[in-house]
């Protein structure tokens, strides 16, 4: 793993284009979140919209269905091993992730850091509300590591 990657990394900006060149801010326009990658080569990503509704109740697993949707809608995250693909493919195989179709599968983002800002990009399109999308992340590093 590049030294360079190990640490933990602060979202700055999460946004998708489509073909037309419309940009598409699926967690909002300042949304906020992690990626935090270890020295012994795993990664985690958590990112989450900045305004997010407080169930009713406090149950860890509750929630009404419009609770959880909502919940949902407004969250991404997955984790596992990872390891640096030729000079710029960040490839992670996904251990846990919030949307079930993705445990299991590798993920690739192209990448490059620049300073103290590291970028993350799809290699190919995400589908997202029925759109075929690709993604950009912005995150710098944080200040502690």
């Amino acid at each position: 793993m590049s030294g360079n990657l190990v640490g933990a990394w602060r979202l700055e900006r999460f946004v998708f284009t489509d073909e037309e060149g419309g940009e598409h801010f699926p967690l909002g326009e300042s949304p906020q979140g992690f990626v935090t990658i270890t020295p012994d080569n795993y990664l985690s990503l958590s990112f989450m919209a900045r305004e997010r509704t407080s169930f009713a109740e406090n149950d860890v697993l509750g929630g009404s269905l419009a609770e959880r949707d909502a919940a949902a809608t407004s969250y991404v995250s997955f984790g596992g091993p990872c390891q640096v693909e030729g000079d710029d493919v960040l490839m992670v195989t996904v251990e846990a992730a919030f949307h079930p179709n993705w445990t299991g599968t590798v993920q690739r983002r192209r990448f490059f850091i620049e300073g103290d800002m590291l970028t993350l990009m799809t290699t190919g399109a995400i589908t997202i509300e029925g759109k075929a999308l690709t993604g950009q992340a912005v995150l710098k590093r944080n200040e502690a590591t």
